[in-house]
């Protein structure tokens, strides 16, 4: 039986994709949170009642709301990058190795590195700011909604990447646009939003230990 993933494909994507800028981005993007968090802590006058909204909106609107689809962006348009910018993927595709390996070979591993990214810019906060308010199912809930999510938004963003040059923008013009704007202006567009899709699983997941209003922010 034929493996899905061809491993030296896997390989390869994930040197490409964690190259030393986009490492260094990918850092600053786990780190971020944990940074906010760590201001709030020590600057918090009232932490004990504080830390529920705090960390349900740092969650729910930097991390899932702006750094998960900007991460998705970065590696799901760039899994395919380097071999369209130099001419080679048509050299790996020529291979005796069937194209829809190669296409879910580096899908997976554009959503592993999204989520190597998201893991931590969600447990550190949470572990930063926990107190019995916020139970581990807290935690596990944004995780299972990024997960979701970077599974929807890789898919979205690899193909922008296969089927044009200027994916990175038509990605940004997307998320700034649809996501972080419209989806929070226009009730329509929700339906429509990876966001909200992935806060709607986490609200489930979570089973009332993570509290999100429906309203537009």
């Amino acid at each position: 039986m034929t493996a899905p993933f061809d491993s030296t494909v896997l390989w390869l994507t994930w040197r490409q994709l964690f190259a030393k800028r986009r490492l260094y981005l990918s850092i600053a993007f786990a780190l971020t949170p944990v940074l906010i968090s760590l201001v709030f802590r020590f600057t918090s006058s009232d932490l004990a009642n504080a830390s529920v909204p705090f960390l349900t909106s740092l969650l729910r609107e930097i991390v899932v709301g702006t750094l998960l689809p900007i991460a998705a962006l970065v590696f799901g348009t760039t899994a395919f990058g380097g071999e369209i910018d130099d001419g080679t993927l048509v050299y790996l595709l020529v291979k005796p190795l069937a194209r829809w390996r190669v296409v879910l070979t580096k899908y997976v591993v554009a959503t592993a590195c999204t989520l190597a990214v998201m893991i931590p810019a969600i447990v550190l906060p949470w572990l930063v700011v926990r107190n019995n308010d916020l139970p581990w199912q807290f935690a596990l809930a944004f995780l299972a909604g990024a997960t979701v999510g970077s599974i929807v938004y890789c898919a979205i963003f690899l193909t922008l990447g296969l089927t044009t040059r200027r994916a990175l923008v038509i990605g940004l013009i997307y998320v700034i646009g649809l996501e972080i704007v419209w989806s929070r202006l226009i009730n329509g567009i929700k339906s429509l939003s990876v966001r909200e899709f992935a806060v709607a699983v986490t609200k489930e997941v979570g089973n009332g230990a993570v509290q999100i209003s429906d309203a537009v922010v």
